[in-house]
C-alpha cells in the first residue's frame, strides 16, 4: 500500500516537475525545509534542556551536505569549462581549404549524389580505396561510377546499399557508415581516410558525420566553384575534369598534424 502510494506521488511529482519546473522546485524547496524545520525544533532539546540527538544529527548533516554541494558545485563548473574548451577543439580545421587534393587520402567514404561531385572526387583526389552510401535513387548513377572507375577498389559497396526509408533513419545510416568504415581502416591508416559529406539527404549527412567522429576519421565536402543564376557554388558536370572546378574543404581533420 505505502509502496504504491509512493509511485503514485513520484509519478505526479515527475510529471509536474516536467510541466512546470519552477512551480515545482520551489514547492519541493518550502516543503523540505518547513519539515526539516519542524523535525528540528521539535527535537532540539531534551527534558534536561540539553540538545537532544536529533538536533546534533541535522548538524553534523548540514555540514556535510555543505561540503557536498561545494564539490558538487566546482565538480559542475569545471565539467561545463571542459565542455566549452572541447567544444572549441572539438572539429579541428574547420573550413580550412586543403591545397593539395590528389593522393590526400588512401581511402574514403563518399555519399552518391546525382550531380558529378563524386566522380570530381575520384578523378582528383584519386583515393586508392572508396566505399559509397547510395540508395535505389542513385543505383544507376552508383554502378556508372563502379564500372568508370574499376582501377579503384571497393568491396562492400557494391552489395550493399540503405534502402529509401533508411536514408532519412539516422541511426540505421549511422550503423552503415560504421560498417563500410571499419572495412576501410582494416587496410588503412586512420588520418588517411576520409569521409565525403558533400551529397546525400541531411540525415544521410548527419548520420555519416557522427559516424566518421566516432571513428576518428577526417570528415569533408567539395566546394563547387562555379555559380548558378541563383548564385549556388556547384561543380559544373562539364567542368568535372579541371582539379580547380571544387575545392576540398574541412569539417573536421583527423590528418594528426598533416598538412
Amino acid at each position: 500500500m505505502f509502496f504504491r502510494l509512493f509511485s503514485t506521488l513520484w509519478y505526479r511529482l515527475l510529471r509536474r516537475a516536467r510541466l512546470n519546473p519552477v512551480l515545482t522546485g520551489l514547492t519541493l524547496f518550502l516543503l523540505l525545509s518547513v519539515g526539516s524545520l519542524v523535525i528540528g525544533l521539535s527535537t532540539t532539546f531534551d527534558e534536561q534542556g540539553q540538545s537532544g540527538p536529533w538536533i546534533m544529527w541535522f548538524n553534523n548533516a548540514s555540514l556535510l551536505m555543505g561540503w557536498l554541494s561545494i564539490m558538487a558545485a566546482w565538480a559542475l563548473a569545471l565539467l561545463a569549462w571542459a565542455h566549452r574548451k572541447e567544444a572549441a577543439t572539438a572539429f579541428l580545421g574547420t573550413g580550412k581549404e586543403v591545397k593539395e587534393a590528389k593522393e590526400a587520402f588512401d581511402a574514403s567514404l563518399i555519399l552518391v549524389s546525382r550531380n558529378c561531385q563524386t566522380e570530381w572526387h575520384l578523378r582528383h583526389i584519386q583515393p586508392k580505396r572508396i566505399e559509397f552510401v547510395w540508395t535505389p535513387l542513385v543505383k544507376d548513377q552508383t554502378n556508372t561510377l563502379l564500372d568508370k572507375f574499376q582501377n579503384i577498389e571497393c568491396f562492400e559497396s557494391r552489395h550493399h546499399s540503405l534502402n529509401n526509408e533508411q536514408a532519412y533513419d539516422i541511426m540505421a545510416t549511422k550503423q552503415h557508415c560504421l560498417f563500410l568504415l571499419r572495412g576501410l581502416l582494416d587496410q588503412h591508416k586512420r588520418e588517411n581516410v576520409c569521409v565525403d559529406l558533400t551529397a546525400g539527404t541531411a540525415i544521410m549527412t548527419i548520420a555519416a558525420f557522427q559516424a566518421a567522429e566516432e571513428m576518428g576519421v577526417t570528415s569533408i565536402y567539395l566546394l563547387g566553384q562555379s555559380a548558378t543564376k541563383f548564385q549556388a557554388r556547384i561543380i559544373d558536370d562539364k567542368k568535372v575534369d579541371d582539379p580547380n572546378e571544387a575545392k576540398v574543404i574541412m569539417l573536421s581533420d583527423r590528418r594528426g598534424g598533416k598538412n
